[in-house]
């Protein structure tokens, strides 16, 4: 049980640590509304005015010193099995969260520093965690499992789904705006240099295209998505590269930036004339429309297409391509959803206080 003080100005702070940036957005606790929010962009890179992530934080003391932090909420992507939603950090909860880096590479390890720090900033405020994976808890098995032998399986070897903040808060800002959908079969897209195609219906993760690491599924900026195991194999066996640099082919350079030679930016490869840059898109686009028929399989229908993240708010030309590779599908509604991981952060932790001052 832990103890967090709500008075009327109370505010909750969201905090998001990546590799060389720090997102934030402040809340009052008892409406959601925002007070504060920003990001620190290039830390530790040469002429940056943080040199290290300890930096950026203490400036962010500095611009939220006249506010009362009740609690600091982390977005951690890997939750494992062990966390279906948000927990208050302890050192247990932390080795358990180190354990999942593996399966995390590019994500968990600065998000679990930026906890770090701020235990050590903050150190009479609560610090809870906030997961990626906890919107797609409860799936059927058959959509989780991979066909490996029960040993492995039973080591937790299997699909997770992340971007769960986001399509959180996408479904629910969907059936604000479409109250006649309630019961809609709904396929949302998070399209941006992370990637990925969730099959919503009730307000439920059925199915998503991401697995045991944020790797698989869609093509991204840098990342291959699906690929052949067997070319995993080939890579190391005949090529001769060692699991660092398989790792590093398929996750920093490989995608748009590797289909195109030029870039991991939607909008560079989109106004290129090249052939390549012109490739790397169609590839993209093919992958989406694919992908969003295999959600729609495991819907057993599609009503509605929502677009959302970088490349679904801001490329219509991506949009246009992706939804004319649909075109034979009966009708279905289309919307595009600006998302709000923040507010599903501050809206889970919330509802978790109130559980907890209930049980008291």
């Amino acid at each position: 049980m832990v103890s967090v003080s709500c008075s009327s100005e109370a505010c909750l702070l969201v905090v998001n640590a990546g590799s060389s940036s720090v997102k934030f957005r402040l809340f009052a606790l008892d409406t959601l509304e925002t007070i504060k929010g920003g990001k620190y962009q290039n830390i530790g890179e040469p002429h940056s005015s943080h040199p290290t992530h300890e930096d950026a934080f203490r400036d962010l003391v500095l611009q939220l010193v006249d506010h009362k932090i009740c609690a600091v909420v982390h977005r951690v992507v890997h939750g494992g099995a062990d966390f279906l939603g948000p927990v208050h950090v302890t050192e247990d909860v932390l080795g358990k969260l180190e354990e999942l880096s593996c399966f995390a590479p590019l994500h968990q390890d600065h998000n679990i520093n930026g906890i770090r720090i701020c235990q050590s900033i903050w150190k009479d405020v609560p610090q809870f965690a906030d997961f990626d994976t906890a919107f797609h808890v409860g799936h059927d098995p058959v959509f989780d499992a991979y066909a490996l032998p029960a040993s492995y399986r039973n080591k937790g070897l299997r699909k997770y789904g992340f971007h769960g903040l986001s399509y959180q808060y996408l479904s629910y800002e969907f059936y604000r705006q479409k109250p006649d959908l309630k019961s809609a079969r709904i396929v949302f897209c998070h399209l941006g240099n992370g990637s990925s195609l969730c099959a919503v219906k009730d307000g439920k993760s059925i199915d998503t295209t991401m697995g045991l690491t944020a790797l698989d599924g869609l093509p991204m900026g840098t990342r291959s998505g699906s690929i052949d195991p067997g070319l995993v194999l080939y890579l190391m066996q005949e090529e001769g590269l060692s699991t660092d640099k398989v790792s590093d082919l398929l996750y920093h350079k490989s995608g748009l930036l590797g289909l195109s030679g030029l870039s991991n930016d939607m909008k560079t490869l989109t106004d290129s004339s090249t052939s390549d840059a012109q490739f790397a898109v169609s590839y993209y686009c093919h992958k989406v429309a694919q992908n969003i028929l295999m959600m729609a399989a495991s819907l057993g229908g599609l009503d509605a297409i929502v677009f959302s993240g970088g490349i679904g708010e801001n490329s219509l030309q991506v949009r246009e391509r992706i939804l004319s590779s649909l075109d034979f599908m009966p009708s279905f509604t289309v919307c595009v959803i600006p998302t709000n991981e923040e507010w599903s952060m501050a809206y889970n932790i919330k509802e978790y206080l109130k559980n907890e001052q209930a049980s008291l």
